[in-house]
């Protein structure tokens, strides 16, 4: 996979380093009711063999990261967040539109991902960008007893 920064005036998008899981975190924390942890964000970095990582930058400054996994014929998105200062900026369409430019580089067809039944603000974008509801997960978020819809989008 080629990891060259990506820049969108002013922003880079670049992969995501071990010393950047503190701000990473931070804004984890503000963006999930059961956030993921520093273990489980170092073991994706450093033993998943399908994952790949990215922070946005805006100024030098972390405001949002992207998670997926890169499958043989499908990349699924495991996290996306931006903090919550730069919400609704466009910035989560940018990490979007970057992960079709991966999809296509890699001649993938389908990108996926879950969210939230109650999280209405994401739905809104990734629909905006052309995903649609596949299916329901009933609990999928257990801890929550909180279903998650089952997004996708095919690339042509």
């Amino acid at each position: 996979m080629t990891m060259i920064n990506k820049s969108f005036t002013g922003i880079v998008i670049r992969p995501m380093e071990i010393d950047d899981l503190k701000k990473v975190l931070e804004i984890e924390k503000q963006s999930f009711p059961v956030p993921w942890t520093y273990d489980l964000f170092f073991s994706e970095l450093t033993r998943n063999r399908y994952a790949r990582y990215f922070v946005l930058e805006k100024d030098k400054r972390i405001i949002g990261y992207l998670g997926f996994w890169l499958m043989r014929d499908n990349i699924h998105i495991t996290n996306i967040a931006i903090a919550e200062k730069f919400q609704r900026r466009g910035y989560g369409g940018k990490l979007l539109k970057f992960v079709e430019e991966e999809a296509i580089v890699h001649k993938i067809k389908k990108i996926s991902l879950e969210v939230r039944k109650s999280n209405c603000i994401a739905q809104d974008m990734y629909r905006k960008y052309g995903y649609k509801v596949m299916r329901v997960l009933r609990n999928y978020y257990q801890e929550e007893k909180e279903d998650a819809l089952v997004m996708e989008k095919k690339l042509s």
